[in-house]
């Protein structure tokens, strides 16, 4: 009886990645690599755009293509999907992203958890919704420290972050300290490329840092460097290096932006104890904490993402918001371990493209006309920051294999000068242009 069941749950997953609308060259590249024989993949359990040592973003693709059974049997399905997830959102694929979260809301209690969440009913009823920027720029007036999350294959999350910059320098904010910056010597944090961090490779998180260091922050790398520590003596050893920037300077003023929970003020009921909640300790501040994650589509978990396909259609909002009540942000579930819960609307998408990508009209929709018979894969890169010799290392403004009906390429890119790289399946450079956009 217990195989069958699980045989069903083997079944059902079976037809829910079918069933899964992939773009046409998300397939078109999957059966490509499936074709290939004798194709060199590296023995690693983990999917990595790193490959000999150059920036290369179809190769965790190749790799989830060729080893999906022997990833997810090492790695576990969890880890696996995160990976791919991530690896999707570096090559610009949000849709794609969005399909693997409709695979992994398949589960047995997902009928029992719909219930509960009926039965509870409207968890912001008496709430009203604030514009998520304005709420917390109203509260950073009076904070030393702020810290806000991200989840990882969530771009829109680095773009909300980047959108607070510009007014947190005018209220005196200088450092801005990131998880995903390098903590080893050869660190690049004055200048955008892959030897400054690994989430900052996926170009709206380069967009993020190269607009705090125009503003003139100053970019703090925190990740524990230690690879014997214990969880919680990673999330220490983070705490202790922001702290670090107050024993020198002790009225600065720092953002720091983080993965998921390491912002969380509190304890967890398996031990682990935050980053944040260590800092309060260390350091005696409260910092204000915003937590992006769990009211944003796919959520942190299976409550939330079945609550927000429920009730996100319903609330209308186009922009960030922030649900209050009674001067408090509302915990949709009830944790109590941020200050601040931002909720992000439904993506919407134009020419294959997440709206987001513009940056709240920072950047603008540009199209690129196919020049190249087997063209699969656009980049454009700052003019400024690109040669031949260094596109192996180099962060694109944007790029995309996601085309148009119209049979264009569509980047979103700032005013400037860029060079367009144009690339086959196989990741080859077939020719490059330079484009000025006005």
């Amino acid at each position: 009886m217990r195989k069958a069941f699980f045989l069903l749950v083997l079944i059902c997953l079976t037809q829910l990645s079918l069933k899964a609308q992939w773009s046409e060259n998300y397939n078109y590249l999957k059966d490509y690599v499936q074709a290939q024989k004798g194709m060199a993949l590296d023995s690693s359990q983990y999917l990595s755009i790193y490959h000999n040592q150059e920036l290369h973003y179809l190769y965790p693709l190749y790799k989830s293509f060729k080893q999906e059974p022997w990833l997810i049997k090492t790695s576990g399905r969890a880890d696996y999907y995160a990976d791919l997830k991530q690896s999707l959102a570096f090559i610009g694929d949000y849709a794609g992203v969005q399909e693997l979260e409709k695979i992994e809301l398949f589960s047995p209690y997902t009928d029992s958890l719909q219930k509960a969440i009926n039965k509870q009913g409207n968890p912001f009823a008496g709430a009203s919704f604030k514009d998520a920027k304005s709420y917390i720029l109203g509260k950073t007036r009076t904070s030393q420290v702020v810290m806000i999350n991200e989840a990882h294959e969530k771009p829109q999350h680095r773009v909300f972050t980047a959108s607070l910059l510009e007014d947190l320098y005018q209220q005196g904010f200088r450092y801005l300290a990131m998880e995903t910056l390098s903590p080893f010597p050869n660190a690049s944090l004055r200048q955008v490329n892959m030897l400054t961090g690994h989430y900052t490779c996926e170009p709206l998180a380069g967009e993020l840092v190269r607009k705090a260091l125009e503003l003139g922050y100053t970019l703090v790398a925190y990740e524990d460097s230690s690879s014997s520590h214990t969880v919680n003596q990673r999330e220490y050893t983070q705490a202790q290096k922001i702290y670090q920037i107050l024993e020198k300077e002790p009225k600065a003023k720092i953002l720091v932006h983080a993965g998921q929970g390491h912002v969380e003020e509190g304890a967890g009921s398996d031990g682990r104890i935050p980053m944040a909640a260590y800092f309060k300790i260390i350091s005696g501040i409260d910092p204000l904490t915003i937590d992006q994650t769990g009211m944003t589509e796919g959520s942190n978990g299976l409550y939330g993402a079945l609550w927000y396909q429920q009730y996100a259609p319903k609330l209308g909002y186009d922009a960030p918001m922030v649900p209050d009540l009674a001067g408090k942000s509302v915990d949709l579930f009830g944790y109590h371990l941020f200050d601040i819960y931002v909720y992000h609307p439904p993506t919407k998408f134009k020419n294959g493209r997440p709206l987001f990508s513009s940056m709240n009209g920072w950047k603008k929709e540009t199209a690129v006309q196919p020049i190249f018979r087997d063209l699969f894969f656009v980049q454009a890169f700052y003019e400024k920051e690109y040669n031949e010799k260094r596109v192996i290392m180099v962060v694109p403004a944007d790029q995309t294999y996601a085309t148009s009906p119209d049979g264009y390429y569509y980047l979103y890119l700032q005013k400037g000068r860029y060079q367009v790289v144009y690339r086959d399946k196989q990741y080859k450079i077939l020719g490059s242009k330079v484009l000025l956009v006005l």
